[in-house]
């Protein structure tokens, strides 16, 4: 067994740079791969089967790397396969979901921003029927994961009122898509409210199963993101820097800094 642990983190695109960022931070020791499907985002209006293929593709690279434990960084992906991938392969498989809990503990109203995969899933339902004491709204969103995708990539611009309805009776949200996080000052703005993302739970349940399987955590240097992937590299895409080159180095940036997106 390793001394030191190695994780995949996979996303439809780049929405999971928003857990990686929460995990390299929670587990600084650890060595990490990315592996963002930017040619096949989004996910979210893709059926089942379809996203499961995807997200077994995914978790087979990280299988053949030899991780310890994978994340899967895609809400819809959670929701469509996460029990199938946990069945399929021999490392622990950590998802993210729209953190409800959170919003709950606080608040009796709240809207749950979703793609509509995660809107309609049985797994979201059952997520909110635990929460009876506040009312949900779920709010499916066709598009903007998509056009976050785009603005990120390409610099186009995104304008939420084309986006998101106008604020509703609800004092705060709560994101069910990992995109979403990369504008989520834009959102709280937007309607006036309070944001929930899932983000750093996903990172203290992925410690737990490190911890779990007998990997310290925390007594390594820091080695940071070693390799990233993507399904399609173009030399014209803006920022493409966050899959290619000393990914350490430029997600740190990014990321900490949040530079790449002052617009929003």
């Amino acid at each position: 067994m390793r001394s030191v642990p190695t994780v995949g983190v996979f996303d439809s695109g780049v929405g999971g740079l928003s857990v990686l960022k929460a995990c390299t931070e929670t587990l600084p020791a650890a060595k990490f791969y990315y592996y963002g499907d930017n040619e096949r985002a989004p996910y979210g209006g893709r059926p089942k089967e379809e996203i499961a293929q995807f997200t077994a593709e995914a978790l087979s690279v990280f299988a053949a790397l030899g991780v310890d434990a994978a994340v899967i960084a895609c809400n819809t992906a959670t929701a469509a396969c996460i029990e199938e991938m946990r069945a399929r392969f021999g490392f622990p498989v950590v998802g993210v979901e729209p953190p409800v809990a959170l919003a709950a503990k606080r608040f009796d109203r709240a809207a749950v921003l979703a793609t509509p995969f995660t809107a309609q899933s049985d797994r979201l339902k059952a997520l909110i029927a635990r929460f009876p004491q506040t009312r949900f709204e779920v709010i499916a969103l066709p598009h903007l994961a998509e056009a976050v995708e785009r603005a990120l990539r390409w610099g186009a611009p995104l304008s939420l009122a084309e986006h998101l309805p106008p604020g509703g009776d609800f004092p705060c949200a709560v994101l069910g898509c990992t995109h979403y996080w990369l504008i989520r000052r834009a959102i709280a703005r937007f309607w006036g409210v309070e944001v929930f993302d899932g983000a750093q739970g996903v990172a203290n349940r992925l410690r737990e199963e490190i911890e779990k399987i007998g990997i310290g955590v925390h007594v390594w240097p820091h080695l940071g993101v070693n390799e990233c992937f993507t399904t399609k590299c173009n030399k014209n895409t803006k920022n493409r820097a966050i899959f290619l080159g000393n990914c350490s180095r430029i997600n740190k940036n990014l990321f900490i800094s949040n530079v790449c997106f002052n617009n929003f």
